[in-house]
C-alpha cells in the first residue's frame, strides 16, 4: 500500500521537470493523478507514462493564470476520480532580467503565472480538498532572498510565500493544510535541462553536494511528504531545499 493509495492528486506544471517527477511519484504511491500543464501534448505524454505502469492518470491543458482553467482542472479530478485529496501547485515561469532592465510587461507576466496562478490555484482547491487533504505550492529560494538577475520572478515568489502563510488559517478551518517548497537550483528547463526526468527508488536517492544541483525527484519527494498525513502538524510553512546554500553566510567556496 502506497501512502496515497486510493487518493486523487492534482499536479500542475506536470509535463516536465519537478511536476513530471511528482506526478510519477504520486502515482507510484497509489494515487490517481491529474496531470495539468499548458503543454497539453506534454501532459498527455506524462499521463500515458503513468498509465503504462498500471496507475491511473488524466491529462488536462491548463493555464494557471486563468481562473476558469484552475476551476476546470479541479473539476476534472473530481469528475474523473471522485475526489481531490491533494494538490501540488507547481506551475511557474522564469525570466532572467536584472532590475534595471525590467519591463512592466515582464513584471506582470511573472506575477500572473507565479503569484496570481498560485492564488487562483489555492482558491480553486480550498473548497474541493477532502478532509485531511493538503495543498503544496512551489515557491523558490529567491522568494526568501533577492535575486538581482531576476527581480520580477523573485518578487513574485516572495509573494507566494506570503500567500501560503496568509491562506493557512482558511485551509485549517476546513481540516486541510497548505505549505510551500523553496527549491534551490534544480535540473529542470529553467537551467536548460528539458524533458521528463527519470525516477529512482526513493530510498536510493543520494545526498546532493553542498550547494549542488538537485534533481526534480528531490523536490518531488518533499512535495509528497507535505501532501501526506505524515506532515499533519505542518501548516502555513515553507521548506527550503537547496543543498545547504542559504544555511550559512558566507557560502562555502566551490571545491
Amino acid at each position: 500500500m502506497g501512502m496515497f493509495e486510493g487518493k486523487a492528486v492534482l499536479v500542475t506544471g506536470a509535463a516536465s521537470g519537478i511536476g513530471a517527477a511528482a506526478a510519477q511519484r504520486f502515482a507510484e504511491e497509489g494515487a490517481a493523478v491529474v496531470v495539468a500543464d499548458m503543454n497539453r501534448d506534454g501532459a498527455e505524454a506524462v499521463a500515458e507514462l503513468i498509465r503504462k505502469t498500471g496507475a491511473r492518470a488524466h491529462a488536462v491543458a491548463a493555464d494557471v493564470a486563468k481562473a476558469d482553467d484552475n476551476q476546470a482542472m479541479v473539476k476534472a479530478a473530481i469528475d474523473r476520480f471522485g475526489a481531490l485529496d491533494a494538490a501540488y501547485l507547481n506551475a511557474g515561469a522564469y525570466v532572467q532580467t536584472p532590475f534595471e532592465e525590467e519591463t512592466e510587461v515582464n513584471f506582470e507576466r511573472m506575477f500572473a503565472i507565479n503569484l496570481k496562478g498560485a492564488f487562483l490555484g489555492l482558491k480553486a482547491v480550498l473548497p474541493a480538498l477532502s478532509k485531511n487533504g493538503a495543498a503544496v505550492v512551489t515557491a523558490s529560494t529567491s522568494g526568501v532572498i533577492g535575486l538581482g538577475v531576476a527581480a520580477a520572478y523573485s518578487s513574485a515568489k516572495h509573494g507566494v510565500i506570503g500567500l501560503v502563510r496568509s491562506s493557512s488559517q482558511a485551509f485549517a478551518a476546513r481540516g486541510t493544510r497548505v505549505n510551500g517548497i523553496c527549491p534551490g537550483p534544480v535540473a529542470t528547463a529553467i537551467l536548460g535541462i528539458e524533458g521528463v526526468p527519470s525516477i529512482a527508488p526513493a530510498d536510493t536517492l543520494e545526498a546532493t553536494p553542498y550547494a549542488g544541483m538537485l534533481t526534480p525527484q528531490h523536490i518531488a519527494e518533499l512535495a509528497l511528504f507535505l501532501a501526506s498525513p505524515r506532515s499533519g502538524g505542518i501548516n502555513g510553512q515553507y521548506m527550503i531545499a537547496d543543498a545547504g546554500f542559504l544555511a550559512s553566510y558566507p557560502p562555502m567556496p566551490a571545491a
